[in-house]
């Protein structure tokens, strides 16, 4: 049972670390803007780096990176400006909109706030190969985290 307890402690961690940022009083609502963040990232980077990068996460998070996710349909090459990540961030099924995120400068700064909660939880070495991987103007955004 200790390692299960460990393991909702991170994933809790996150969660509560992504409503600092953003000033969010709800668990739930801080989740499903993780969540969006989340599996945004995950279709865009190829199956390998992917994997790579959900090896790090807590295992509840590795829940909602694999949920859904085909690794044979990714990377997905649609999402090839940051336009196109916020917009799906803003637009993910998960969300409750326009409660959640009404419009593309909320989905930004939701974006960076997810990516700098993520940038403490994953080694550095992951976090330059994710960024390797994206398009410039998504990795800028990402680096300005």
């Amino acid at each position: 049972m200790a390692l299960f307890d460990e393991w909702y402690h991170k994933g809790h961690t996150i969660v509560h670390e992504v409503m600092e940022e953003l000033g969010i009083q709800y668990e739930q609502k801080a989740f499903r803007l993780l969540k969006a963040v989340l599996q945004t990232l995950r279709d865009r980077l190829p199956a390998s780096e992917g994997k790579d990068f959900a090896a790090q996460l807590p295992m509840v998070l590795k829940a909602v990176w694999c949920d859904g996710w085909d690794p044979t349909k990714v990377p997905d090459k649609s999402i090839k400006h940051k336009q196109d990540f916020l917009e799906r961030v803003m637009n993910h099924p998960g969300l409750r909109r326009p409660a959640d995120i009404s419009s593309l400068e909320e989905a930004e700064k939701v974006t960076k706030a997810v990516f700098r909660v993520l940038k403490r939880h994953v080694s550095w070495g992951e976090v330059k190969d994710v960024l390797g991987e994206l398009p410039e103007d998504i990795r800028k955004m990402l680096e300005e985290a």
